[in-house]
């Protein structure tokens, strides 16, 4: 038992260990921001069931069409009748007393019928209206999966701007811890030949203890952002990646001012297009219950054989079945229905009323929307104007007071202050560049700019 345990605990350990090697040497998978953008829109799970909405649209479309066609059906029915019914017959039909009763069986006891049935559709008017219909709807899967790949194109531009976002502060923490220490060492080294105060090491210590406490929050940030990514783009969240891209590099790529100056054009702008289908549908539903009030035609063909035995011989070829066909016609004439037809249709009225009223509503909510995404671009664009500023006035400063304060004309406050001061500068400027990449995409959202390829 003890060697069977140690050969558990072994294999175990060897699978263990096999495990976390494959994990040490996944792949790592780089990513562009478009790299990035048309991964997503390959593996992204809404955008999928949006293709199959599609898909099923087209199934749909077909279900419809065939209606139309014609429809054939074969049957085979067998009946066994145990006991015969009986029948009571008048008995001076066959010259027995009157007022008495002939029993009379009708009928063999194996009986079996093979149907062949074709039906065809003639006209129907509701037929026609749903032909046209099921197109449309076709169209509105594929608006639909339009406006899933600008969201979802969307969310993963903003989200691997986070991620860059995050290790762009960490940077700048991280590089700015180091000459902060740097100066801690030299102020401590003071200290011991008695040229700086204790408080002024104090200090210094301080501000160190608070730039590696914001760097491991920065460090969790990035990687709550990049598992944010992977999800939206449709990768495993243990597979390692790394963006290649930054937020500086991809706003050098961008032309600024021409942005703020596009013009809306709403018969292109994706919910435009699906109030618009919207409408349209619902004109459809209203073409339908108006073509309720015609009549419709149907054709039917039956061909039958029946058998009629005494005995289950069936498959007995030459024995007789008796054949019976059938041609016939319908033609369904609505005449009154009380006023349920008119109700039906002042209701598919209404609705196309008030879908006629959302598209005009829609309309100018997007009007509205555009120009509120133009004012924050603008507003976003003026703040990195004015940021890209105050880092080289902060810079200058903190490089000015670096060098009193190592020549002893100003204290280790003075200092930490100094470089608080960049530090923050270098933030906002970082964090302006997001403002104004996330105001992008949603100004391209607004004029229908954002692509899908």
């Amino acid at each position: 038992m003890s060697r069977i345990l140690i050969l558990m605990i072994f294999t175990f350990f060897l699978s263990e260990l096999h495990t976390r090697a494959q994990k040490d040497t996944a792949t790592l998978m780089r990513f562009s921001l478009e790299e990035a953008k048309d991964y997503a829109l390959a593996h992204n799970q809404n955008i999928k069931n949006a293709q199959l909405d599609i898909k099923i649209a087209d199934a749909q479309v077909w279900e419809t069409t065939s209606i139309g066609l014609p429809q054939v059906n074969a049957s085979v029915g067998y009946n066994n009748n145990l006991i015969l019914s009986t029948q009571l017959i008048p008995a001076e039909f066959f010259g027995g007393e009157p007022g008495t009763f002939q029993e009379i069986q009708f009928g063999t006891q194996h009986n079996a019928t093979a149907t062949l049935s074709a039906t065809q559709l003639i006209f129907n008017g509701s037929y026609f209206v749903g032909l046209q219909t099921s197109r449309i709807f076709k169209d509105l899967s594929k608006h639909s999966l339009e406006k899933t790949e600008i969201e979802v194109l969307a969310t993963v531009m903003q989200t691997y701007y986070t991620v860059l976002l995050a290790k762009s502060n960490k940077a700048i923490l991280d590089s700015n811890l180091v000459n902060l220490n740097q100066t801690l060492y030299e102020t401590e080294q003071l200290l011991t030949q008695g040229f700086v105060e204790e408080t002024d090491v104090d200090q210094l210590q301080i501000a160190v203890n608070t730039l590696e406490n914001s760097m491991g929050v920065f460090e969790r940030q990035v990687s709550t952002s990049e598992r944010l990514l992977k999800y939206q783009m449709g990768l495993d969240l243990d597979q390692p990646i790394k963006l290649t891209d930054e937020l500086n590099a991809i706003l050098t790529g961008i032309n600024l001012e021409a942005l703020s100056n596009q013009e809306l054009q709403l018969q292109k702008h994706i919910d435009y297009i699906l109030l618009d289908t919207q409408e349209k549908l619902q004109q459809m539903n209203l073409k339908n219950e108006k073509v309720s009030y015609l009549p419709t035609l149907n054709a039917s063909y039956t061909y039958q054989e029946m058998a009629q035995r005494n005995e289950f011989n069936f498959f007995d070829f030459n024995e007789e079945w008796f054949p019976a066909e059938i041609l016939g016609f319908t033609l369904n004439v609505p005449i009154f229905s009380s006023g349920q037809r008119n109700a039906r249709v002042n209701q598919a009225k209404l609705e196309l009323k008030k879908a006629q009223n959302d598209l005009e509503l829609g309309a100018t909510g997007l009007k509205l929307a555009a120009q509120q995404a133009r004012d924050e671009y603008i507003t976003a664009l003026n703040k990195y104007y004015t940021q890209k500023k105050s880092i080289d006035l902060a810079e200058k400063i903190l490089n000015k007071t670096s060098v009193k304060y190592r020549e002893g004309m100003v204290s280790s406050l003075e200092l930490t202050q100094a470089n608080e001061q960049y530090l923050e500068s270098e933030s906002n400027l970082t964090s302006a560049i997001f403002e104004l990449l996330n105001a992008k995409i949603e100004l391209d959202k607004a004029y229908s700019q954002l692509q899908t390829n």
